[in-house]
C-alpha cells in the first residue's frame, strides 16, 4: 500500500473503535447523571431524555419523545417569561434560570434549568440541549426558614425583623413621593391579667383574634406586626394627611370593643396606641421606634384605651436619660458620689447599734439625682460594680472613723445590688474593702434582697457562705414583699431580717399588716435571727414593734439619713457624751455688700446667707448693672460698698469684665480698692489666673457652704467689721443636707411651699397626667436632702395618679402636704 493514498483498514478500525468508546462514555454520562436531560430538534420536539428526566418529571421516554417541552408547563409563568427565554436563546444561544414546571402527577416542581443551542452547518438551530435539577425541596426549606425568621408563629403576622424592614421601605417610599409614613405602637391593656387568671392558652387565642382584627383595620399596603408579648406595631405608608392615621387608629380601638369569646369566656380588652410620623418625629428607624414607645407610655398613663401622638417633650425625656447615662459614666472619677447614714436603734436601750449606708449623687450639671433614677441605670449600663465597690469601701472607712472616736462598735450595713451580687466577684470585693480599711469584719453587714434567695440557689448559697466565712453578717432587706419561704430562710446563712417599711407604715390602717409584722418577728426569732423594722415614723409604731419583741428599728422617728458628721453628732447625743468644742465662725457685720448674679434664685440665697449679720445688700442682675452700682460716687459723701461679690459667668458683661471696670474706676478716681470675691462653678487653674488678672482678691467655687462664704468675706474686712457668724438654727430641722449644698435649702423650702398648692389644684381638677408629672418633678427636688419619706410618698402618687381613684389620690396629696409642712 502506498503512503498517503488513504488510511489502512487497521487504522480506520482503531479510530472507529475510539469513537464508539467515546459515544459509550457520553451515553453512560447521559444515562447516569443525577440531573435531568433532554434534547429537542429544530422543530422543538423532544428527541431524547435520560433516566433522571423520568425520575424528576414522572414522564417516561416513550411519553416524552416526540412531544413539545411545553407538556411540562405548569401555568405558573406568564407569556412574557417565555418570550424573554426565547429571545435569549435566539440571540445568545443559551438561557438559564429558575422555572416552575409540572410533574406528571400534577404537583409543581421547581427546577434550575440550563438550555444551550447546537447550530448546524447552515448556522440555524439544529438541536437544543436542556439540563435541569430539582430544587423544590431546597426552595421550600429556604422559604420555611425565611418565613420562620420573619413571621410570628402564633399570629402569623410579620415579626420584629420583617416589620423593621417594612418600616424602612415605607420611609424610602415617603421620601421618594413626598408623603409621610406613620408608625403605631400598640399595647394590649391588662393582658397580663388574662394570662394569670385564665391561662396562657386562652391568652394565645386572644392574641390571635386581636391580630386578625388589627389586620382588618388596615389599608392596602399597610403592615401590622407582632413585636413581642402583647405588643403590636403597624406601619402606614404613603400618608398624605394626619386624618388618615387617626381614621386607622380609631378603627383599631373600635375593633376591640366587641368581646372576645374563647371557650365560653367573654373577654373584654382594650389597647393603648403610641403614634409618631416621619418626617418630623425622628430621623431614622431607631428614633421612630424610641419615640413611638414613649408615646405609648403616655397613652397608658392617660387612662388606657386611647392614643397619643409623639411630642418633643417625650423625646426630651429620652434624651435626658441618655444625658444621665453619660454623666453617670464619669461620676466616680469626678468624685460626685457621697454617702449618708441612717441610724439603727436598739428599741430596748435606745442606743445606736448600726447605720445603713445610702448612696447619693450630686452631679455638677444635673444637680441631685435620686437613687431610683441612677441605680437601675447603673445596672443597665454595667456601672453598678465599680460604684458598688466604691460604696462598700467608703462605708467601711467611715465605720472605722466611728471606732476611733470612741462611739462604740457601730455596725455598718451596705445594700448590694442583686446584679452585682450575681455577676461580680462580690466575695473578693468585700475582702478588699476590709483589707484596705482594716475594719473588723463583724462590724459589716451585707444586705441582699429577698428575691435574690430564689435565683440560682446553689450559686447564691456558695457566695453567702463565703461571705459568712469572712466574719461578715448577712441581712435580708425588705422582707415580706417577695416569695421567700421558711425553707429558704432555713437553708441560707442569714443573720438579720428587715421588715419592709410598707408593713410598718400601714399597721394602723390594716390589721393584716399588723399581723404580718407580728408573724415576721416571731419567724425571725424562731430561727434565732435579729429582726429590724424599717420606716418607723411614729411613737405608736415603735410601741407596737417593741411589744412584739422586735430588736432594732430605723426610720424618721429617730432620724433621717445623715451626713457622716451629723451622724456622729447624733450618736453622741444618744450616748450623752460631751460634744467637741469647735471655734465659732466669723462673718461680716454691718457692712454694705454688692452681690451680682444673673439668677434671681442665687441672689435670694445670698440674702438668706447674710440674714442676721446686719449687712446691707445691693443686688445686680448682670455685670453691666454691677459696674453701674459699684462706680457711683454717692452725693452725700457716704461710703462705697465695702465688699463686692461677683459671679464670673453672666450674660453680656461677665464677672471678669465687671471686675476690670471697677478696678479701672478706682484707679482713675484715686480710690482705695474694694475687696472683690469671685464665685464660679469652673474651678480650673486658667479661670483662677483670669480672676487674679481681673483684680479679684478671692476665688470661691460653687456650690459653697454658708459658713465658708461668710468666713471668706470676713477675711477681706477689718476686725471691727466682723462678728461671730449667726446661727441658722431651724433651717435644716428634719432635713439632712449633704455638705456643700446648704445654700440650696432656702430655695428648696420656697419651691416646696409653691408645690403644695399646685398639687392640691391638680388633684382637685383631676388632671392626672400633670399630677403624675408634677409629683415626679417634686421627687427630683426633695431627693437631695435625704427626705426619703416624702420621696417615697411622691413616688406612690406618681404611680397612682394615672389610674387610681380620686379618694386615694386625695389621701396621698394630703400626706405629701403634711410632710412638706413638717419640713
Amino acid at each position: 500500500m502506498v503512503e498517503g493514498k488513504g488510511k489502512s483498514p487497521l487504522r480506520r478500525v482503531d479510530e472507529l473503535s475510539q469513537q464508539v468508546e467515546r459515544l459509550s462514555l457520553y451515553q453512560a454520562v447521559f444515562d447516569n447523571a443525577f440531573e435531568g436531560m433532554f434534547a429537542t430538534d429544530s422543530a422543538n420536539r423532544i428527541i431524547a431524555v435520560n433516566p433522571a428526566f423520568t425520575t424528576i418529571t414522572g414522564y417516561s421516554a416513550e411519553e416524552a419523545i416526540g412531544n413539545d417541552p411545553h407538556m411540562l408547563s405548569s401555568g405558573f409563568h406568564d407569556r412574557s417569561f417565555y418570550e424573554e427565554m426565547w429571545r435569549q436563546l435566539s440571540t445568545a444561544g443559551q438561557w438559564q434560570g429558575e422555572i416552575v414546571d409540572r410533574h406528571k402527577d400534577g404537583r409543581p416542581v421547581r427546577l434550575w434549568l440550563s438550555v444551550s443551542t447546537q447550530r448546524g452547518a447552515d448556522g440555524l438551530p439544529a438541536r437544543r440541549i436542556a439540563v435541569f435539577r430539582d430544587i423544590t425541596e431546597a426552595r421550600e426549606t429556604a422559604e420555611q426558614l425565611w418565613h420562620r425568621s420573619n413571621f410570628d408563629p402564633l399570629t402569623e403576622l410579620p415579626n420584629r425583623n420583617l416589620f423593621l424592614d417594612r418600616l424602612l421601605q415605607a420611609l424610602v417610599l415617603a421620601a421618594r413621593e413626598g408623603s409621610k409614613a406613620a408608625m403605631l405602637f400598640i399595647g394590649l391593656d391588662g393582658f397580663k391579667n388574662i394570662n394569670d387568671s385564665l391561662g396562657h392558652w386562652i391568652g394565645d387565642k386572644v392574641l390571635q383574634e386581636a391580630s386578625r382584627r388589627f389586620q382588618a383595620c388596615l389599608r392596602q399596603g399597610d403592615t401590622a406586626a407582632r413585636f413581642g408579648g402583647d405588643e403590636f406595631t403597624v406601619v402606614l405608608a404613603g400618608v398624605r394627611m394626619t386624618a388618615e392615621v387617626e381614621a386607622v387608629i380609631r378603627s383599631v380601638l373600635e375593633a376591640l370593643q366587641e368581646p372576645f369569646v374563647v371557650e365560653h369566656h367573654h373577654i373584654l380588652i382594650s389597647c393603648s396606641i403610641g403614634v409618631c410620623l416621619w418626617p418630623g418625629d425622628g430621623e431614622d428607624v431607631e428614633a421612630l421606634m424610641r419615640n413611638a414607645t414613649a408615646a405609648l407610655q403616655q397613652a397608658k398613663q392617660a387612662g388606657r384605651n386611647t392614643f397619643r401622638f409623639f411630642t418633643p417633650a417625650m423625646d426630651a425625656r429620652a434624651q435626658a436619660r441618655s444625658r444621665l447615662a453619660d454623666e453617670l459614666s464619669g461620676a466616680l472619677a469626678q468624685g460626685e458620689f457621697h454617702l449618708v447614714f441612717q441610724p439603727l436603734v436598739d428599741v430596748k436601750t435606745g442606743k445606736v447599734v448600726a447605720a445603713e449606708a445610702l448612696l447619693r449623687w450630686h452631679n455638677r450639671y444635673l444637680g441631685v439625682v435620686s437613687p431610683d433614677q441612677f441605680v437601675p441605670l447603673a445596672e443597665e449600663i454595667g456601672l453598678i460594680r465599680p460604684i458598688g465597690e466604691w460604696l462598700l469601701t467608703a462605708a467601711c472607712r467611715e465605720a472605722l472613723v466611728w471606732q476611733g472616736m470612741g462611739l462604740g462598735e457601730i455596725n455598718i450595713a451596705v445594700n448590694i445590688s442583686p446584679r452585682q451580687f450575681q455577676q461580680g466577684d462580690i466575695v473578693g470585693i468585700i475582702r478588699r474593702a476590709l483589707d484596705e480599711t482594716r475594719l473588723p469584719p463583724w462590724l459589716l453587714t451585707i444586705e441582699i434582697t429577698e428575691g435574690l434567695l430564689l435565683s440560682n440557689g446553689e450559686e447564691i448559697l456558695a457566695k453567702m457562705e463565703a461571705i459568712r466565712a469572712l466574719g461578715v453578717s448577712l441581712s435580708v432587706d425588705d422582707f415580706g414583699t417577695g416569695y421567700s419561704s421558711l425553707s429558704y430562710l432555713k437553708s441560707f446563712p442569714v443573720d438579720v431580717l428587715k421588715i419592709d417599711r410598707s408593713f410598718i407604715s400601714d399597721m394602723g390602717q390594716s390589721g393584716d399588716d399588723a399581723t404580718m409584722v407580728e408573724a415576721i418577728i416571731a419567724l425571725g426569732h424562731s430561727l434565732r435571727l435579729e429582726v429590724v423594722a424599717e420606716g418607723v415614723e411614729t411613737e405608736e409604731q415603735l410601741a407596737f414593734i417593741t411589744a412584739r419583741g422586735c430588736d432594732t428599728a430605723q426610720g424618721y422617728f429617730f432620724s433621717p439619713p445623715l451626713s457622716g458628721s451629723r451622724f456622729r453628732e447624733f450618736v453622741v447625743e444618744r450616748l450623752g457624751l460631751p460634744e467637741h468644742e469647735e471655734m465659732q465662725g466669723v462673718a461680716p457685720h454691718g457692712v454694705r455688700v454688692l452681690f451680682a448674679d444673673d439668677m434671681e434664685l442665687v441672689r435670694l440665697v445670698f440674702r438668706d446667707f447674710l440674714d442676721g449679720t446686719g449687712c446691707v445688700v445691693d443686688e445686680a442682675a448682670d455685670g453691666a448693672e454691677a459696674i453701674a452700682k459699684a462706680t457711683v460716687i454717692r452725693p452725700d459723701g457716704g461710703s462705697r460698698h465695702q465688699l463686692v461679690v461677683l459671679d464670673l459667668c453672666m450674660p453680656g458683661v461677665d464677672g471678669f469684665e465687671a471686675a476690670k471696670a471697677i478696678r479701672l474706676f478706682e484707679s482713675s478716681h484715686g480710690l482705695a480698692p474694694v475687696p472683690l470675691i469671685a464665685l464660679t462653678v469652673d474651678d480650673s487653674e486658667s479661670s483662677r489666673l483670669r480672676a487674679l488678672e481681673a483684680g479679684f482678691d478671692r476665688f470661691l467655687s460653687k456650690p459653697i457652704a454658708r459658713s465658708d462664704l461668710l468666713a471668706a468675706m470676713a477675711e477681706m474686712l477689718p476686725a471691727a467689721d466682723t462678728d461671730a457668724a449667726p446661727l441658722d438654727a431651724g433651717l435644716a430641722a428634719g432635713i439632712n443636707i449633704p455638705p456643700g449644698l446648704e445654700h440650696l435649702l432656702p430655695a428648696f423650702m420656697a419651691e416646696m411651699a409653691k408645690d403644695q398648692q399646685v398639687l392640691r389644684t391638680l388633684a382637685e381638677g383631676l388632671d392626672r397626667p400633670r399630677l403624675a408629672d408634677h409629683a415626679h418633678a417634686m421627687r427630683g427636688k426633695c431627693g437631695m436632702f435625704g427626705e426619703e419619706v416624702l420621696y417615697s410618698l411622691l413616688g406612690e402618687l406618681e404611680a397612682l395618679a394615672p389610674l387610681g381613684d380620686n379618694g386615694e389620690i386625695t389621701r396621698l396629696v394630703a400626706k405629701v402636704v403634711e410632710r412638706v409642712g413638717r419640713l
